[in-house]
């Protein structure tokens, strides 16, 4: 037979874990990242097919952008191509990107998206999306939906339309989050149903982007890309960087100022190279509205990008790593960040104090009305471990970057976080003011003594009250002994 006892502790031990649990979780709604490894990321790029992206998109920049995208991902990671107008059909189903040939196949379905669908089902859509990925989290994968669409749903009936709108609120962002699915949402004109985009995008933590123009998808996806992998990066300064020798590979997104701007590379040694140079470690993409070109094991020294708009990214793949973790002090009522910062050589934190010694560090946060603040970090112990706290002021999605740079190295590491500022508590309702004129006689009795004056009254009582037992029983007991003496006094 079980101990009884021994029972009765286990149970009050879990119920003791679960409260402790509870506490623990229990301040706010912010978001924590842990230090580790962020997981392989299955993705499914849903794509709007209907007639009206003709419109929208007549130049059909969303697939070179979605090229991007793929571009830009890791061996590990998997992905999907669907697309969608009445309903939605896989060109490829969830696929890891292991080999040339899968990433082709990837690269080639993006070409298969067309215009000439009917309606815009995007309840089919996001189905086919749950359908997809509904598997990858239990299996220790990061999984997302990029979904474009340029309208509102439409399936060639008003009530229908309606219905499925009304179904995507009620039976799918659940199911979404459920399963850890995030949605980062595209909708390419102000006419798209902008508030459920941006609804579905908000409900499972990811992210949701107006795209105000077909020339700048590729910059939304490049930002998805950020924010889902949050990778290594060089920051450029008026298009300038720096490769050190720990840097395998360099991948440049160089947006193009018109279509017939032509991007140029100025290398270390001054020579200046375009699409039309031929290298085996190197591969030029070009469209009409940006450039990407990969750089195996590229020279040392500082590098340029010539011809090219603003706002370009140079990522890479490093032996060399700056790392971050941050979470929300729990301790404090409104929101403050704890943001860790160090260098991470394979896997191994690298504390070399040359390498530290000459570098500065500055943390920019972006906040969610789009105003960029910079901040420096100079906080450093022992082990080369950065510190810097932040205390968010508004409600929302912030974007942040930690920025390390010194003559001859550079890193830029890019994150995002989710705020929500304290509900303040509400004031206590004013008393109402008398609106009948009491007579003199009634203020005189519902006049109060003051607290003071009551304590003192109180006081007094009691001591009475006390003064008069104590007489009552030397009374009795000086009766009593009285008439034991007579009494002993007779015998």
């Amino acid at each position: 037979m079980p101990d009884k006892k021994n029972n009765g502790i286990f149970k009050h031990l879990l119920i003791l874990t679960f409260l402790l649990l509870q506490a623990f979780t229990a301040h706010g709604e912010n978001i924590l990242r842990e230090s580790e490894p962020l997981p392989p990321l299955d993705s499914v790029v849903i794509m709007d097919s209907s007639g009206s992206m003709k419109q929208s998109d007549p130049r059909q920049l969303r697939k070179p952008a979605a090229k991007l995208f793929i571009s830009l991902l890791d061996q590990q990671d998997k992905l999907s191509v669907v697309s969608f107008s009445s309903r939605a059909w896989p060109i490829t189903f969830l696929t890891q990107l292991d080999s040339q040939q899968n990433i082709d196949k990837a690269l080639n379905a993006t070409d298969k998206i067309s215009h000439k669908g009917v309606y815009t089902n995007i309840h089919s859509a996001l189905e086919k999306g749950i359908e997809f990925l509904k598997e990858s989290q239990p299996q220790g994968r990061d999984p997302i939906i990029i979904l474009m669409s340029d309208g509102k749903i439409d399936v060639g009936n008003t009530d229908k339309s309606a219905e499925l709108r009304k179904k995507i609120i009620s039976d799918l962002i659940p199911q979404l989050k459920e399963h850890n699915i995030k949605v980062y949402s595209i909708a390419f004109t102000e006419e798209s149903d902008q508030a459920l985009m941006q609804e579905i995008a908000e409900e499972t933590e990811g992210r949701y982007a107006l795209a105000a123009s077909d020339d700048v998808l590729h910059k939304v996806f490049s930002k998805i890309f950020e924010q889902a992998k949050e990778p290594n990066m060089l920051p450029l300064h008026e298009n300038m960087f720096v490769v050190d020798a720990s840097i395998k590979e360099l991948t440049i997104i160089a947006n193009k100022k018109s279509d017939q701007s032509q991007i140029h590379l100025q290398k270390p040694n001054g020579d200046r190279i375009n699409s039309s140079f031929k290298s085996e470690t190197l591969k030029w993409f070009v469209s009409s509205s940006f450039d990407m070109i990969t750089i195996t094991k590229p020279e040392e020294g500082e590098w340029k990008i010539l011809f090219s708009d603003d706002d370009n990214k140079a990522y890479i793949v490093t032996d060399i790593k700056l790392r971050t973790r941050f979470e929300f002090n729990q301790e404090s009522y409104n929101p403050e960040l704890i943001i860790r910062t160090w260098f991470e050589q394979n896997e191994v934190t690298e504390a070399n104090q040359e390498l530290l010694n000459n570098m500065q560090l500055q943390l920019e946060i972006e906040h969610p009305d789009g105003r960029v603040d910079t901040f420096p970090i100079e906080k450093r112990d022992d082990s080369g471990t950065y510190t810097v706290n932040y205390s968010p002021e508004m409600n929302g999605f912030y974007g942040a970057s930690i920025v390390a740079t010194s003559q001859t190295f550079q890193r830029q590491q890019t994150f995002s976080f989710s705020n929500t500022m304290p509900v303040a508590p509400e004031p206590e309702p004013e008393p109402e003011p008398v609106t009948e004129i009491e007579s003199s006689t009634e203020v005189a009795q519902q006049e109060e003594v003051p607290a003071e004056e009551n304590t003192e009254s109180d006081d007094l009582k009691t001591t009475l009250i006390y003064f008069a037992v104590i007489n009552l029983i030397l009374l009795f007991i000086g009766i009593n002994a009285v008439l034991i003496f007579k009494y002993i006094r007779s015998k």
